[in-house]
């Protein structure tokens, strides 16, 4: 008997060691996680990509997806000997009903990282709000929008520029959908027919705008509705066109060509969208 437990506590003994230095190495574990934006629509296909300090040959990284605490998604993906990992998965589907904060936790060797999205519906040419813009010699007009990512604190009409400014303050990336009345703003050709708006985004306190790109998301006889890209930090949007309310007759593309002119001056390229489609 005394064999056997002097045998059993050396082998306790023994071990304890070994086991210490198997949680202290697996304290020290890194991980690093990243998503290829901080927000998405419905239908959107999101990458997410991922490092581990410490390879452990032949163990793959768990990731996990929640959204109030439940669980729409689990995967377990294969480590480079690099210790590089990616994964993606379209936020689509029964479990994507509502908006708010998505969250990727991803586990390995005992370590744990977490990293957090932003999720919205794709309510395009759905509008939740409306601003009344006033026109500087008289009178008022509506624009209908829906802005996600953050709220609009103004807008206003720069006759100069033949353009509606913007502002807006920004918590994340996100987009804004507006809905442009043809009588009040617009943009067209010495024919009457459509052409492009052309979209500047102020990013911070900079001064030089960004021509960003936008999605035309529907058109009618009496308006225009565009899907404009927002990240957090931008601090103001200005839609350029042909004319704005009260008219200015046919200097309107005059103007507009000398806006166009600056807008090449000033933006070296534009900015892409941030919300990739399917």
């Amino acid at each position: 008997m005394q064999k056997i437990s002097l045998f059993v506590i050396l082998s306790v003994l023994l071990t304890m060691p070994m086991a210490f230095g198997q949680e202290e190495a697996l304290g020290a574990q890194k991980i690093t996680l990243t998503a290829d934006n901080t927000a998405y629509q419905e239908g959107d296909v999101i990458t997410i990509t991922g490092k581990i300090e410490k390879v452990l040959p032949g163990m793959p990284v768990t990731l996990q997806i929640f959204f109030e605490k439940n669980l729409l998604q689990v995967s377990q993906v294969k480590v480079s000997q690099d210790g590089e990992f990616t994964d993606t998965f379209t936020a689509a589907g029964p479990q994507w009903q509502n908006e708010g904060t998505v969250i990727i936790k991803s586990d390995y060797g005992g370590a744990s990282t977490e990293l957090k999205i932003e999720f919205f519906k794709n309510t395009s040419g759905v509008f939740t709000s409306n601003y009344e813009v006033k026109i500087p010699e008289g009178g008022t007009f509506d624009v209908p929008y829906t802005m996600k990512g953050g709220i609009i604190s103004s807008m206003n009409l720069n006759q100069k520029n033949l353009s509606l400014i913007i502002n807006i303050a920004t918590s994340s990336d996100g987009n804004l959908n507006i809905n442009l009345p043809r009588d009040s703003i617009d943009s067209v050709d010495s024919n009457g027919q459509d052409i492009d708006f052309i979209v500047l985004m102020y990013e911070g306190n900079s001064e030089i705008p960004i021509q960003t790109d936008f999605k035309k998301t529907e058109s009618g006889d009496g308006f225009r509705s565009i899907d404009i890209p927002v990240k957090d930090g931008d601090t103001k949007i200005e839609i350029v066109g042909t004319h704005v309310v009260p008219e200015f007759g046919t200097i309107a593309m005059i103007v507009l060509a000398v806006a166009i002119v600056s807008i090449i001056a000033v933006s070296a390229k534009s900015r892409l969208s941030i919300m990739p489609r399917v």
